[in-house]
C-alpha cells in the first residue's frame, strides 16, 4: 500500500516539475480551448484561457478578506479621474475621449481612424495585425475591471464587483456605480445617447449599459462614431481612402459668416434668445459644427459629417420648452453660402410654448465670409 502512494506522490511531483503551474502563478502549464478547460479550485482567482492557449489563473485580492491578499498557489493569506471630456485626452489619435457619468475617463477605440489593415488599441493606438498579443494590450483604464487577453486573441474586460466600495457594482463600460431601484429599463435611462441604453435588473437595481452606443451605417467609406456634445451617431467620408470618392476639392466651409437677414428673436420672457447674425463654421475629427455668436448657445453639428459644399446643422436645447435649431444649406464658393434657419418649439412637462409667445420660425438666410 505504502509502495502504492509514493507512487502516486511521484508522479504528482514529476507533473508540477513539468511545468503545470507557471513560475508566477500566473500562467499555467495546462493547455486550453476555453475558460471551461481551466479550474485551479482557488476561489480568489480568475482562471481564463489565455492567449497561446494557456490557462491562466489571476490572483484577485479584493475577493480576499480585510487584510487578506491572494496568492495563485494558496488562496487568501493573511477620487475623480475627470470633470469633462478634456480631461481624458490620451493623445492617442484613433480613440475617443470622454468623462463618463461615474467621473472616470473612457477611451473608446475605433479602428476606423487607423490605416487599412491596422487595429486600434485603447492603450497603444493602431497596431498591425489583429487582436491582442498580451495583457499589457487591453488596458481599459478601469480599475474595476480584470483586463486580460483571451485565447481567440482578443482583449476581456471582467467587471468585479469586489473592486469596488460597498453598496456599489462594477460595469465593464463606466466602472464603479451605485445602483438605483427600478421596475423598467425607462427609470434608468440617464438621456445620454452615447453611452447605450441603460438595463434595470429589479433584483439589483439600475445597471449601466453593457456596451457604449455602437453607431454603423454599414459603409466601408465612412468613419462612424457617437458625437457625445451632439448625442447622435455621425458618419464622416474616409478621406484616407482614394477608393471613397471624398469631396477634396471646392469651398472650405470653415470660417466666421456674416448672416442675411441676421436671425434673431426672444420670447417667453426672454428665457428663449437666440442671435444667428453671427455664425462660425469649423470640422473636427470629420464633424462639422456651427457655433453663433452668442457666448453661451452651443454649437449645431452636422449628424452625416462634414459633405462640404452641403451641410445640415442641428441642435437641440432642453427645458419646459424645448427648441429645436437646424441650419442648412450650400456653400457656393469659400466666401458665400445660401441656407436656411429653422427654430422648433416642442412642449414638455405640460409647459405652453404658446404662452411665452414662443411660435416656429423658418428663415431663409445668405452667409458672406466676414
Amino acid at each position: 500500500m505504502r509502495s502504492m502512494v509514493l507512487l502516486a506522490l511521484l508522479a504528482l511531483t514529476a507533473s508540477c516539475a513539468g511545468g503545470k503551474r507557471g513560475g508566477s502563478g500566473l500562467d499555467g502549464g495546462d493547455r486550453c480551448d476555453s475558460d471551461d478547460d481551466c479550474n485551479d479550485s482557488i476561489d480568489c482567482t480568475v482562471d481564463t484561457c489565455g492567449v497561446g492557449g494557456a490557462c491562466r489563473f489571476m490572483p484577485v485580492d479584493e475577493l480576499c478578506g480585510d487584510g487578506e491578499t491572494c496568492s495563485a498557489s494558496r488562496g487568501c493569506t493573511t477620487t475623480a479621474d475627470c470633470s469633462s471630456d478634456e480631461d481624458c485626452a490620451d493623445s492617442i489619435d484613433c480613440t475617443v475621449d470622454s468623462c463618463g457619468v461615474d467621473m472616470t475617463c473612457r477611451h473608446m477605440a475605433l479602428s476606423e481612424l487607423c490605416e487599412g489593415g491596422e487595429t486600434c488599441d485603447a492603450s497603444m493606438g493602431c497596431v498591425a495585425g489583429s487582436g491582442c498579443a498580451s495583457d499589457g494590450d487591453c488596458d481599459d483604464s478601469i480599475d474595476c475591471t480584470l483586463d486580460s487577453c483571451g485565447v481567440d486573441m482578443t482583449c476581456r474586460h471582467m467587471a468585479l464587483d469586489a473592486r469596488c466600495a460597498d453598496g456599489e457594482a462594477c460595469s465593464e463600460t463606466l466602472g464603479c456605480y451605485t445602483p438605483m431601484p427600478c421596475d423598467t429599463a425607462d427609470d434608468c435611462q440617464d438621456e445620454s445617447f452615447c453611452n447605450g441604453a441603460e438595463l434595470c435588473m429589479p433584483e439589483f437595481g439600475c445597471a449601466p449599459a453593457a456596451t457604449p452606443r455602437a453607431c454603423d451605417d454599414s459603409d466601408d467609406c465612412t468613419i462612424d462614431m457617437c458625437d457625445t456634445t451632439a448625442d447622435m451617431c455621425v458618419f464622416a467620408c474616409d478621406t484616407s481612402r482614394s477608393e471613397c470618392g471624398c469631396p477634396t476639392t471646392g469651398p472650405t466651409c470653415v470660417g466666421t459668416f456674416s448672416l442675411s437677414p441676421g436671425p434673431t428673436y426672444s420670447c417667453g420672457l426672454g428665457a428663449v434668445s437666440y442671435n444667428f447674425s453671427t455664425v462660425t463654421f469649423t470640422i473636427d475629427a470629420g464633424i462639422m459644427t456651427a457655433t453663433p455668436m452668442s457666448s453661451s448657445f452651443p454649437p449645431l453639428s452636422d449628424a452625416m459629417g462634414s459633405v462640404c459644399p452641403e451641410f445640415d446643422a442641428s441642435v437641440t436645447v432642453s427645458g419646459g420648452c424645448e427648441e429645436r435649431y437646424r441650419l442648412y444649406g450650400t456653400f457656393t464658393d469659400d466666401d458665400t453660402f445660401t441656407g436656411t434657419l429653422e427654430v422648433t418649439f416642442v412642449e414638455t412637462d405640460g409647459y405652453s410654448c404658446s404662452l411665452g409667445s414662443c411660435t416656429n420660425r423658418t428663415q431663409a438666410v445668405t452667409g458672406t465670409r466676414i
